[in-house]
């Protein structure tokens, strides 16, 4: 299976993320991309099976908290997803409320399948190695809904 992992980062923790999931993916002998969310070409996308799509959380803890704008223009900027399945990820320091679900949503208004997400909490270095932990779960977890949505469609 071909997944293109893309995100969204301001700092950097997306994107050390991003690389651990599509290192995880990798190791399990998927062939497995990482690219900026705003400088994917079509035909990469094109040649994906699956995404794994993430971004950071904006806002100030209790107002504004989602996704980015510049995470809502990428999706935007995508051509349509054409029912391929695909998992969310969100990056926070405090609370990431509705991040997940909006990005989700957003996805879905593209023509995605979305079934799987993780919030990966930044801040300190042992927040952020208790974090990153989780990622081979999440990896379980999205190639698992990706086998069950290849299921589906052949079936």
């Amino acid at each position: 299976m071909e997944v293109l992992v893309l995100y969204e980062s301001r700092r950097g923790y997306t994107l050390t993320v991003a690389r651990a999931i599509r290192d995880d993916l990798r190791g399990r002998g998927h062939a497995a991309a990482a690219a900026a969310l705003r400088s994917v070409d079509a035909g990469t996308l094109a040649a994906a099976d699956a995404f794994v799509v993430g971004t950071w959380t904006a806002g100030k803890i209790v107002a504004g908290v989602g996704p980015p704008p510049e995470a809502f223009d990428g999706v935007a900027a995508l051509p349509p997803f054409e029912d391929r399945p695909a998992a969310v990820f969100c990056t926070y320091d405090v609370a990431p409320k509705r991040t997940l679900e909006q990005l989700a949503d957003a996805l879905v208004g593209r023509g995605a399948r979305v079934s799987v997400g993780e919030r990966f909490r930044g801040g300190m270095l042992r927040t952020k190695r208790a974090s990153l932990a989780k990622v081979p779960g999440f990896v379980d977890a999205a190639l698992a809904s990706f086998d069950a949505a290849d299921a589906s469609a052949a079936g």
